[in-house]
């Protein structure tokens, strides 16, 4: 029993602590709600700091994206010319290197000096227009150049 007046005790105490509101405070409340906006002011500043991360992170993806990369040229000339400046070829030994690479029908002299089996090859079916002892020299210095 001591239970049940406990309970009752509650619910009348609830009930008057509840004050009665009206419609004019419902209202009123509304109003105040509403009409309270926040103070952008202090976020403008937070928000050009976000813009601006947002165009540097843009222009940064940008830049990654188009950046120039020297492009590569095949050039068998160029590729040549290095070739002979890096094993100190002359000029005469290219030119009987193109001789040879004409005989059999290679297309790049390079080939020649890549493929020394294509070179020995090269040399033992010459037909008299290769000068010997220039393509002699040429092979001491490939064999030079390859540390053989």
């Amino acid at each position: 029993m001591a239970a049940l007046a406990a309970g009752l005790a509650f619910f009348c105490a609830a009930g008057a602590l509840r004050a009665e509101v009206t419609q004019e405070e419902v209202f009123q409340s509304i109003n105040d709600n509403v009409r309270s906006t926040d103070d952008f002011n202090k976020a403008v500043p937070y928000m050009l700091v976000a813009a601006g991360i947002i165009i540097l992170c843009i222009l940064i993806n940008y830049h990654r994206k188009h950046k120039t990369v020297k492009r590569k040229s095949y050039s068998p000339a160029k590729l040549s010319r290095e070739l002979c400046r890096r094993i100190s070829l002359r000029s005469v030994e290219l030119k009987q290197l193109k001789i040879l690479a004409e005989e059999q029908e290679v297309e790049y002299p390079l080939t020649l000096i890549l493929c020394p089996s294509l070179l020995g090859k090269a040399i033992r079916a010459s037909r008299g227009r290769v000068d010997r002892a220039v393509v002699k020299e040429m092979v001491g210095k490939l064999r030079e150049g390859l540390g053989g």
